[in-house]
């Protein structure tokens, strides 16, 4: 089942799927932008360099070196990674409170984002006044906010907030804005119930935003913004004006900061928010949250193999319980009838424990005639101490033989997990 071909197989498919451990890759439809967080140390920050190296380029940030941690520790909607924010204690404003950054699109009249939103267990919504900005957002041309006039002009900015309670919001600026700062729409429920951000759990959070057509100088209210929460319809609004010059969306804004133009929008208390899955593109069937029963995931306990070589099973004390598989160099199992039902972009999640650094664990299909590219695991300080670690790779579309190979062995896998991404 395995030979030497194996090595030159992986190579070349490795340049023909653009398998990766990385945020977004160079071999993605260009039309598509996505972050897991899966490539940087955890417990670093997360610059603006290393969103760089991630596929995401930005003129400026205020907050990434100081205030943001990739964590690989605590919580992640999926893989092993997750991006978390900090909102200090009495601190208002981007450049005090949390993160900001203008991301660069290619420029497009329409455009799809999503993103998986954790607050933390106590976080603070204010002190006696509440509102903040949540994640990412859509802009274009000179991203009119901040208490401007949008003359047609100056672009526009869409962006979520939360308000009083954790009460969940679309903000944005366009022509017709009748606040001094911005408008607002409160998101609701298909009963006309408001919704708000819980605490301490992740829901997910799609925007759409297509930009008014312009006709002889002249902007037509035909401009549009939708909202999803958790995949169902959660905000529309139509007849907007962003534009009366060429401005489409080009800014995917990350804006993730408490405030409010005084103290009193401060965190009574140090908070966090933790991103995960974080999505851009001019096509809705990219962002399979919004697909019927949202984006494909399966799980596989590792001792559920239907073939095997070498292996041995133990009791493992991770999180969980079960058994766990032990792998020696040159072993390997497979997971027979595993159906994909759709040719995407997919996150390969392991959970490992390892006797020290070099192990590599590599992913086929089909008896090994496609391989899919092979995942250096780090040290996790024993084969009792478990960590998650991933790979992303293009799956075809077809019921499968899934195959786990030990190109280096001295690890144990307690699970493996398929999540689609796009």
């Amino acid at each position: 089942m395995r030979n030497l071909v194996r090595i030159a197989l992986v190579t070349a498919l490795l340049l023909l799927l653009g398998a990766t451990v990385a945020g977004s890759p160079a071999s993605a439809a260009v039309n598509l932008r996505y972050n897991t967080f899966e490539r940087p140390a955890r417990g670093s920050a997360y610059t603006l360099a290393n969103w760089a190296q991630d596929g995401w380029s930005a003129p400026w940030d205020l907050g990434m070196s100081n205030r943001t941690w990739i964590d690989g520790y605590n919580f992640n909607h999926s893989g092993g990674q997750s991006l978390r924010v900090f909102y200090p204690k009495g601190k208002i404003g981007p450049e005090d409170s949390g993160a900001q950054a203008p991301f660069t699109l290619s420029p497009g009249r329409e455009y799809y984002q999503s993103y998986w939103v954790r607050f933390s267990s106590d976080f603070s919504w204010g002190t006696t006044e509440f509102a903040g900005k949540v994640g990412l957002g859509l802009a274009g041309g000179a991203s009119c906010s901040g208490g401007q006039v949008c003359d047609g002009y100056n672009g526009f900015s869409s962006r979520m907030i939360w308000r009083s309670g954790g009460k969940a919001a679309i903000y944005y600026y366009d022509m017709d804005h009748s606040d001094t700062y911005g408008d607002f729409l409160d998101l609701k429920r298909a009963d006309g119930s408001l919704i708000y951000y819980p605490r301490g759990s992740w829901v997910n959070l799609v925007q759409r935003l297509k930009v008014n057509t312009v006709t002889n100088g002249n902007a037509n209210r035909d401009g549009e913004i939708d909202i999803w929460f958790n995949g169902a319809a959660s905000g529309s609004i139509r007849n907007l004006r962003f534009v009366r010059n060429a401005d489409v969306v080009d800014k995917a804004y990350f804006s993730s900061f408490a405030g409010g133009g005084t103290t009193a929008f401060a965190p009574a208390n140090d908070s966090w928010i933790w991103y995960d899955d974080l999505k851009v593109s001019t096509v809705r069937a990219d962002i399979c949250e919004l697909a019927a029963g949202g984006c494909h995931t399966r799980s596989f306990e590792a001792e559920a193999y239907n073939a095997m070589q070498g292996v041995t099973t133990k009791t493992t004390p991770d999180t969980g319980g079960g058994k766990a598989v032990s792998f020696d160099t040159g072993d390997w199992i497979a997971m027979q009838n595993v159906t994909i039902p759709k040719a995407a972009r997919y996150l390969v999640e392991y959970r490992v424990a390892t006797t020290g650094a070099g192990s590599k664990l590599s992913l086929d299909i089909n008896e090994g005639a496609t391989p899919l590219g092979d995942r250096a695991l780090p040290s996790t300080g024993g084969l009792g101490q478990y960590q998650t670690v991933s790979l992303e790779v293009n799956l075809p579309a077809g019921t499968h033989q899934l195959g786990l190979y030990a190109a280096a062995g001295g690890f144990d896998l307690n699970w493996c997990k398929i999540t689609q991404i796009a």
